[in-house]
């Protein structure tokens, strides 16, 4: 107890600050439809997954719906203040939980789909929306779904927490997916764009086709490279490396067009060196011993921290061949800076310091 008395004063900080805002609502199923249709609810946010629920899933739904069996709870993030003018194209509300069900809502009320494989009401079986007696039209209309409006026009770590808290899909969201889902601005897009560049896809083993790249993996390299090397970079690091890719993106999500497009230019231009003076698998990392080194794996992020930093900061012509720099693998600290808790400040930056011993 005397533990939390010393502390009291930060925790109650803590709780004013990290308190979320919530209100319960009641739509009815065509208020709902009407709002996605008109773009006020984004349904397919940025962070979302683009696999979909198969009809026969999706029509047990509307079976539970016209027979007003209850269904779980719908989370939406207000993203823009109601008293807010935007323009027609920027949604309101984007859905944290529950998209699959919404998709299907808003498919069958479209007539996306048929109703099939329902047990209860099989006479429905093969029906369209518009195929349903006026009286189940209206009943489903007139069905509402309760939803919890969050407030997330806060501060972008408390939005990441509600994201990462509330994600209770069968498969969770991975740490980038979540950043889509809080830090929007025009840095966001730049991601998007250049975790595609050819020389990055190619030096990074990140083809489309990569599993990794459905976690949208690249687009977090992207983000760890700028966060890494950026303007004091990887020396802003406090700990938590996931909150500090977070609020890295949030700070250039702020910065103008011209500062963007001089980080475009720069990343652009060190994949390019990185790719032509270390060939196609820089940031492979290998292990020294019996005299030889041993490829322990063709991708390693912290050995990617090592290269792009000094690659960043040298002019077009670097001298350094990649044998020069594979031998810092025999070299037990620099081996010891990319092996197991990556992420300590010690070890990002000594693994950054002796490769730039080397690449200059």
């Amino acid at each position: 107890m005397s533990r939390i008395k010393d502390y009291l004063i930060e925790i109650q900080r803590k709780a004013i600050e990290r308190t979320v805002k919530t209100q319960s609502v009641e739509y009815d199923l065509e208020t709902l439809v009407k709002k996605i249709h008109r773009g006020v609810i984004k349904l397919n946010p940025d962070y979302q997954r683009k696999h979909r629920w198969p009809d026969d899933y999706s029509s047990r739904l509307m079976e539970s719906l016209i027979l007003n069996i209850p269904i779980p709870i719908i989370y939406i993030s207000q993203d823009v203040d109601v008293d807010t003018e935007v323009e027609d194209e920027i949604s309101r509300y984007s859905v944290i939980d529950g998209q699959q069900r919404l998709t299907a809502i808003y498919n069958f009320f479209k007539n996306k789909y048929p109703l099939q494989g329902l047990e209860v009401l099989s006479e429905l079986n093969d029906s369209l929306y518009s195929d349903l007696p006026p009286f189940l039209i209206r009943r489903l209309e007139e069905r509402t779904i309760r939803c919890l409006r969050i407030d997330s026009t806060l501060d972008t770590q408390v939005k990441y927490d509600i994201f990462e808290r509330l994600n209770s899909g069968a498969v969770k969201l991975e740490a980038q997916e979540l950043r889509n889902a809080t830090c929007r601005g025009p840095f966001k897009q730049l991601i998007k764009k250049l975790a595609k560049n050819e020389d990055f896809v190619t030096i990074t083993k990140l083809s489309q086709k990569s599993a990794r790249v459905k976690k949208m993996e690249d687009e977090e390299l992207v983000l760890r490279y700028f966060a890494v090397t950026y303007d004091r970079g990887y020396l802003d690091y406090k700990g938590q490396f996931k909150k500090f890719l977070t609020d890295k993106m949030a700070q250039f999500n702020e910065y103008d067009e011209d500062v963007l497009s001089d980080m475009e230019n720069g990343f652009e231009t060190t994949m390019k060196k990185i790719r032509k003076s270390f060939g196609e698998e820089p940031f492979a990392k290998y292990r020294f011993e019996k005299d030889e080194f041993k490829k322990m794996s063709s991708f390693n992020a912290a050995v990617f921290d090592a290269v792009v930093y000094p690659f960043s900061k040298v002019g077009t012509d670097c001298s350094a061949t990649y044998l020069d720099f594979k031998k810092l693998f025999s070299d037990t600290d620099f081996f010891a800076s990319v092996e197991g808790s990556v992420n300590d400040f010690t070890k990002i930056d000594n693994r950054i310091q002796k490769a730039l011993e080397v690449i200059r």
